[in-house]
């Protein structure tokens, strides 16, 4: 009978432990197991599924490109030859907004392709492209607006606008907005980038802690009620730390770099937002980077975004977005 029983225990235990290495397993040794790479579609016999050059493990967790796609972004380069291979979809906290961004170059340059949905009451997509120049600062930009409203008696609305430089020191701004097309010439100082994607500012920066980046931040929303558009803003890389993130391949660490953002704003006008933002009005971002050695391997992983809301009740508020992979 005891022996009986010593049979059985030992075979549970052979059992457990084959099914732990089967779990673990990684039969082309690319950094991700066997039941990793069902998960995402891979071939667990094949360490570059997708041929460009790169582990299909590096690809997921270094990268954050998809191994299944030589290009990830689509702009003609593989990924193993881009400095700027991903295309991510970073999803607000709050629950109100996602974004999905992909760095491209091309004949027109540097560009920043932004697609943007909010859902606050009516819903609007913004389709966004900011031709960069090489410091990434805003060189021109073209957008598409579309209003999805609630009201039934009020009609949808999609709308085309641009930021279009007239000369080395002036822009011209066409917005679609709630209420029509607004239209505006405006000074515009260099080292100037748009609030939503300040942090793209820095993307091709070589960060270390200590370093401090200074340059101005553009929103036209302020301009069309009359306030001052441009913040100046001063980014400090302020330390390193390790934060989880969260995949579909279960949590994963990375050390960051972790960059503060303050953005000061002329006083504004408006009585809502001096109560909101007091007579000396700042706001303070964060953004975390991955600490890679080349901007092709350094991701934002979480930044916030400040929004002075596109309706005609005017609100201030922030925009948490953290990478979805």
């Amino acid at each position: 009978m005891r022996f009986l029983v010593g049979v059985l225990v030992l075979a549970l235990l052979l059992v457990g432990s084959t099914s732990q290495m089967s779990f673990a397993q990684d039969s082309d040794n690319d950094g991700l197991t066997d039941a990793q790479e069902k998960l995402l579609g891979t071939d667990p016999n094949k360490p570059d599924t997708d041929g460009d050059g790169l582990l299909d493990g590096e690809e997921y967790f270094v990268y954050f490109t998809n191994p299944l796609k030589a290009d990830t972004d689509e702009d003609g380069i593989a990924d193993k030859q881009d400095p700027y291979p991903r295309w991510v979809r970073y999803e607000d906290l709050n629950g109100v907004t996602t974004t999905v961004d992909r760095i491209t170059q091309g004949p027109e340059g540097l560009r920043l392709h932004q697609v943007v949905e909010v859902k606050v009451g009516n819903v609007h997509t913004i389709d966004w492209n900011s031709f960069l120049n090489p410091n990434f600062t805003l060189r021109e930009a073209r957008f598409t607006i579309k209003y999805d409203f609630l009201d039934p008696n009020r009609p949808d609305y999609t709308g085309d606008g641009y930021y279009k430089p007239v000369d080395t020191n002036q822009m011209e701004i066409v917005l679609p907005s709630y209420e029509g097309i607004f239209k505006a010439t405006i000074p515009w100082p260099g080292q100037a980038m748009t609030i939503s994607d300040w942090v793209y500012h820095l993307y091709g920066k070589p960060l270390k802690v200590g370093q401090i980046y200074e340059f101005n931040v553009f929103y036209h929303e302020l301009l069309r009620w009359g306030e001052e558009p441009f913040a100046r803003a001063r980014a400090e890389v302020i330390g390193t730390e390790k934060v989880p993130l969260e995949t579909k391949l279960g949590r994963r660490e990375y050390t960051v770099y972790v960059v503060k953002a303050t953005l000061k704003f002329a006083t504004f006008k408006d009585p809502f937002f001096r109560a909101f933002l007091g007579p000396e009005p700042e706001l303070v971002l964060k953004a975390l980077f991955t600490a890679g050695e080349n901007s092709q391997t350094q991701t934002l992983l979480r930044y916030t975004t400040p929004f002075f809301r596109i309706t005609p009740t005017k609100s201030v508020g922030f925009s948490d977005f953290i990478i979805a992979h």
